[in-house]
């Protein structure tokens, strides 16, 4: 989904996980995602690589991309991973993505950005860090406007639907900063940040549409 030609020099490549998990199948040892409509079957490998690429297992910050996936999965010891994540990716499981390039717009065209938790808001202590969790468990924190995206962004068919209209509501009330009324650069923010939600489970991307 991207090249090293639309690649601004400084950008990471982002591997991404697509779905949400529904729990282990009724039959056999395999795992069942919801896809849109449809629910794939995933095998304990193939399950523990889409796992993976929820971020970095070992709690680190950088950009988590296919390098670090599958250096991840060699520690886990998981066998033939790099053929599991060709055929993840081949399944629309997997997506990879460079940020402030058309392979991110391609991909954010093809995905919703889902909330599987609630929004907490900001507190007087800390008013601009925006909280996403249960009133017992905080799951992740983020700027505004990432909280924004968090909170309605699935209401729109995908996630650059989402971006553009954040970007227009912005734009009516007056902002003029580019990170808020540029629908590229909110693109940008919220994926380079998103695999702190997905890898504490706060929220998914999924596709958009029913199964043929």
């Amino acid at each position: 989904m991207s090249s090293a030609d639309d690649s601004p020099p400084d950008a990471a490549e982002l591997v991404l996980p697509i779905g949400q998990c529904l729990g282990v199948g009724p039959a056999g040892p395999v795992v069942e995602v919801r896809l849109g409509a449809a629910v794939e079957e995933l095998g304990p490998e193939e399950f523990a690589l889409w796992s993976m690429a929820h971020s970095d297992p070992a709690g680190g910050t950088d950009p988590w991309g296919p390098a670090g996936l599958l250096a991840a999965a060699q520690r886990a010891e998981v066998d033939g991973a790099a053929g599991h994540v060709d055929a993840l990716l081949e399944r629309g499981l997997l997506a990879r993505a460079v940020p402030g390039t058309p392979s991110a717009h391609a991909l954010a065209g093809a995905v919703r950005l889902l909330p599987l938790t609630m929004g907490l808001g900001n507190t007087h202590q800390s008013p601009h860090v925006y909280r996403m969790g249960r009133p017992d468990r905080l799951l992740a924190v983020g700027s505004s406007t990432t909280y924004d995206l968090f909170q309605w962004a699935h209401m729109e068919s995908s996630l650059w639907r989402a971006c553009e209209a954040a970007a227009a509501v912005s734009a009516r009330v007056g902002a003029t900063d580019p990170g808020l009324v540029d629908p590229d650069e909110l693109l940008t923010g919220i994926l380079t940040g998103l695999h702190a939600l997905l890898g504490t489970n706060a929220a998914c991307l999924d596709t958009w549409g029913v199964a043929p």
